[in-house]
């Protein structure tokens, strides 16, 4: 390990911060080990950062314009929550995600004020998504992963989860070590790093994954055109290499593009349109308010919306695959309306930091992850799950670590 590395870490492990940087670089990996390490590594930097602003009195953080909707959205579930009948789990949920906020304010003005943060967050998540796509397009040959682990259903990729979010999960975090290698002009590397997550995203049969990382390489791919002088062979290669996935798994096609297309024809009769419109329902039946956080699940199969079943299809799941969705029917007009401010706030911020004439390519990264996460008819999981959440903060807490275009106190 590097001398400098070394000092770094006997100065600062003493102290608050210290940890903070530690921990918060460790997320990335911890999300590949598993839920739980990395919802740990999460509350701890959070309730690190929280005790450091009481015991130094800095809480300019709370004045910045995302973390005010962040915390009065927070602030609005856990006060409706408080008002449902037997609504332990619905308080709970409501109020734990606070956890999450802290955490991207903690990002945003303490763990990544250094650059040499940011290397070490960066190092991380690249190492972090190889690992998870090597593995998983090594599943999808030999039909376990390194570790012994098993397709889903002996069809859909897990590499080492239980589920199959392996897709979802390299696209929630591939962008920021993809975008970086073409910062440093690392053409190759970039474009190798960036199709093998597209290659395991694909192959994971995950149709929002595939979606989502396809949206996100768009800006990349621009970058890439811009940076590199053989255009020319980098737009035959990876047009090459995709018709070589196409052709490699007829069946994997069908799902990712066929069925695809398919359901954006007919959304409003596919599985995610029929669940769309039970939250619409579950939402109008309690307009102001709304059921409640993850209420959804439980007022949903009342007969009185309709019956479960549409031509085979369930119309109720455990959430509604989309966040404004889920908020209008969880937390009623108010719910939405502050998940939407809250929305502009984050794109207010992301567009005054992207503005400066040399930003970042990492921030354009971030900000297309973030994007597309907050895109009004984008198919997700829930908002309170928090394999997805993590992500989500951690991507816009290292976004809003750079600093804004006009620097004033309300940036």
């Amino acid at each position: 390990m590097d001398v400098k590395v070394l000092c770094w870490f006997k100065e600062n492990l003493m102290t608050r911060r210290g940890w903070g940087i530690v921990l918060t670089a460790f997320v990335p990996i911890a999300l590949v080990i598993g839920r739980s390490p990395a919802d740990i590594a999460v509350s701890i930097v959070a309730i690190l950062f929280f005790v450091d602003s009481i015991l130094r009195h800095q809480w300019g953080w709370t004045k910045k314009p995302w973390v005010i909707a962040a915390l009065l959205l927070w602030g609005y579930s856990v006060v409706r929550a408080a008002f449902i009948p037997d609504g332990g789990v619905s308080l709970f949920t409501a109020f734990v995600w606070l956890r999450y906020i802290v955490f991207a304010a903690s990002m945003a003005e303490w763990a990544l004020a250094e650059e040499k943060s940011r290397l070490w967050l960066l190092y991380a998540s690249l190492y972090s998504v190889l690992f998870l796509s090597v593995d998983g397009i090594f599943q999808y040959v030999f039909r376990q992963d390194i570790l012994g682990n098993k397709l889903f259903n002996d069809v859909r990729l897990t590499s080492v989860y239980q589920r199959p979010i392996l897709g979802v999960t390299i696209a929630n975090l591939f962008a920021p070590a993809v975008f970086w290698l073409l910062k440093q002009e690392k053409i190759y590397k970039s474009v190798l790093l960036a199709n093998v997550c597209f290659a395991a995203i694909f192959l994971s049969g995950d149709r929002m994954g595939f979606i989502f990382a396809a949206c996100i390489l768009l800006p990349w791919l621009f970058f890439l055109l811009c940076k590199s002088t053989q255009r020319t062979w980098i737009i035959i290669a990876n047009v090459c290499f995709f018709a070589l996935l196409l052709a490699f798994s007829p069946s994997l096609t069908k799902r990712q593009i066929h069925s695809t297309m398919a359901t954006a024809g007919e959304i409003t009769t596919s599985p995610y349109g029929l669940v769309w419109k039970s939250a619409l329902k579950v939402g109008a039946e309690n307009p102001l308010f709304g059921v409640g956080i993850r209420q959804f699940r439980y007022v949903c199969p009342n007969e009185r919306f309709g019956p479960l079943k549409y031509k085979g299809d369930e119309r109720c799941y455990s959430h509604p695959h989309n966040p404004y969705m889920e908020w209008f029917s969880e937390g009623g007009l108010v719910g939405l309306f502050g998940f939407i401010g809250f929305a502009l706030t984050v794109g207010l911020g992301l567009w005054r930091r992207l503005e400066v004439r040399d930003a970042d390519l990492v921030l354009w990264g971030l900000s297309a992850m973030l994007i597309m996460r907050l895109m009004p008819f984008v198919i997700s999981t829930s908002f309170f799950n928090n394999w997805s959440a993590i992500p989500f903060w951690l991507a816009l807490g290292w976004a809003m670590s750079y600093k804004p275009a006009l620097k004033t106190s309300s940036s």
